[in-house]
């Protein structure tokens, strides 16, 4: 094999294994499955991957391709142009991932980057003015006690499609709508109404813990959030079965 050949095909290993890294900081940590489902991305996700390799093998050849005098140069660049594309992919992809699971009246719902509606974040919770950089948290949605406030909110609701949870200034810790998701919380069995009756019984299976759930209600594709009441309500999985 010769030197260009060698150096080619380590360029192309390290750019492949730079790519899975990637992938894997993004599903495992921005979209631990199944929300790249549910907030939509997948398709973006699969462009990018199969651009970045495409980019990969191009610039490969054409580096294997140029004359030994500027080998060295033309391979820095390539790596450069590879490494720049990447980060601005993986950006692109950070900056709409989700960042809360809100819980409000009887429901989970997926709150992208994108989503929220920043106009009167002075009035939020130091804990809730700035999303996690890592996996999406779960908080609680309170309705605003003024009337006239209310109102508007849900006015806002029904005419832009401006959902409360999207409102920083509501948040809540978790556990103070502790009791009403043990209220509002489902039977499992219900789950078969609008499932595959097999693929509920194997999720299920794989979580013995889960007792109940609540729907999550999402962007592109509505998930299950399975419950553990006996323990104090606590998420056991959100798993990509339908929950109406």
């Amino acid at each position: 094999m010769s030197q260009k050949l060698k150096f080619s095909v380590m360029y192309l290993l390290i750019a492949l294994a730079t790519l899975l890294a990637a992938i894997l900081i993004i599903k495992n940590i921005w979209y631990r499955p199944p929300l790249l489902q549910a907030a939509g991305t997948q398709s973006l996700l699969q462009t990018i991957i199969l651009v970045n390799i495409g980019l990969a093998f191009g610039l490969a050849i054409m580096i294997f391709r140029k004359k030994k005098s500027g080998f060295v140069k033309d391979l820095a660049v390539s790596m450069l142009v590879q490494l720049l594309f990447l980060m601005i992919s993986i950006y692109g992809v950070y900056k709409i991932k989700p960042v809360w699971i809100a819980y409000s009246v009887d429901r989970f719902e997926l709150i992208l980057n994108t989503d929220l509606v920043n106009t009167k974040i002075d009035n939020a919770d130091n804990r809730f003015k700035s999303p996690s950089y890592l996996s999406p948290q779960y908080v609680g949605v309170e309705f605003s006690k003024d009337n006239e406030e209310r109102k508007n909110n849900m006015f806002d609701e029904v005419l832009q499609g401006i959902s409360i949870a999207q409102r920083p200034e509501r948040y809540i810790p978790i556990e103070q709508v502790s009791t009403q998701i043990k209220e509002r919380a489902q039977d499992l069995v219900l789950l078969e109404k609008y499932n595959n009756k097999n693929d509920v019984q194997f999720l299920l299976k794989k979580y013995p813990q889960a007792d109940s759930f609540v729907p999550l209600q999402a962007k592109a594709v509505n998930m299950t959030v399975l419950l553990n009441k006996s323990e104090d309500n606590q998420v056991v999985a959100i798993v990509d079965l339908r929950p109406w």
